[in-house]
């Protein structure tokens, strides 16, 4: 329910604003990261981190999950991190994928679409 929340909450801050579909995909792809690590820390119970400018993006998201100061990881993690993430952003038509096509092809912001496709991964068969 945490993400479907953050998803909203950017889809209420962005809903009267002139942004392009592709701003909306780059701020879509750089909020998310930060977005799942705060839900994984508040539901862990632990310090938020801030994300770090320095680092790729697999190994910010690493960062800000771990605390990477005290977890040493390799270029191997990290480049398998990045792997992971390609072959998730090229899934097959799943129910999330169907539902966030579905919402998108009414005309809503891509944070309103992409809150219903967090919504669907919500239920038990997903």
């Amino acid at each position: 329910g945490m993400l479907i929340a953050c998803f909203s909450a950017l889809a209420a801050h962005y809903c009267d604003k002139e942004t392009s579909y592709e701003l909306e995909c780059k701020l879509a792809i750089a909020k998310i990261a930060s977005m799942i690590a705060l839900i994984y820390r508040y539901t862990t119970n632990q310090d938020f981190i801030q994300a770090d400018s320095r680092l790729s993006y697999s190994k910010n998201f690493i960062h800000m999950m771990f605390d990477i100061s005290s977890y040493k990881f390799t270029e191997v993690v990290a480049k398998a991190l990045d792997i992971i993430f390609i072959l998730h952003a090229d899934h097959e038509q799943n129910a999330s994928t169907a539902t966030v096509r579905m919402t998108g092809s009414s005309g809503p912001n891509l944070f309103a679409c992409l809150a219903s496709g967090a919504a669907t991964l919500w239920g038990p068969a997903q």
